[in-house]
């Protein structure tokens, strides 16, 4: 009669704990699914682009970096937010070299051009100061003052290059 009680018991619990385990393995299971990315789409992205009242917003797209590699400097940009936008367009930029002077101002050498040809200054670089061989930092813009297709960040006279010119296209035609 132990034995058939002990049994019953063990059953009992075992069933408890597997009733237990399932109700905590359900909600992260979901909570894992509403966390996947979306599908990523450059057709409703734009510098400024406008609400679109309570519908569900695609993800915003990932803008990859881009690098132009002459007369031994290499230079790496990367957008840091293009789609949303704020008080400036901020891009991370890269400078790497092993026989270069890298003694110039990125701010006073770099523009924003939009699809329609405005140009619109670097308002700021945070970064590494003047020389060396490696220097990083980030290169802010004025805001384009109405929503663009494309973008490109110019800069000019880097180790003899009149212009590195790096592109990125915000929505489809």
């Amino acid at each position: 009669m132990k034995q058939a009680l002990l049994a019953i018991i063990l059953l009992t619990v075992a069933g408890l704990i597997a009733a237990c385990g399932s109700d905590v393995v359900e909600p992260a299971a979901a909570s894992i699914e509403v966390a996947q990315p979306q599908n990523q789409t450059n057709e409703t992205a734009a510098v400024n682009p406008e609400p679109a009242g309570d519908q569900p917003q695609p993800a915003a797209p990932v803008f990859e970096s881009q690098l132009n590699n002459e007369k031994a400097v290499t230079v790496e940009v990367t957008p840091l937010n293009l789609p949303e936008g704020g008080p400036t367009l901020d891009f991370e930029i890269a400078f790497n070299t092993h026989s270069v002077d890298l003694s110039f101002d990125p701010a006073a050498i770099s523009i924003l051009r939009d699809d329609q040809g405005r140009e619109y200054p670097a308002v700021a670089w945070e970064g590494a100061g003047p020389g060396g061989h490696h220097r990083s930092g980030v290169l802010r813009f004025e805001v384009p003052e109405t929503a663009t297709k494309s973008i490109e960040v110019i800069i000019h006279d880097v180790a003899g290059v009149p212009e590195r010119v790096f592109q990125w296209k915000l929505a489809q035609s």
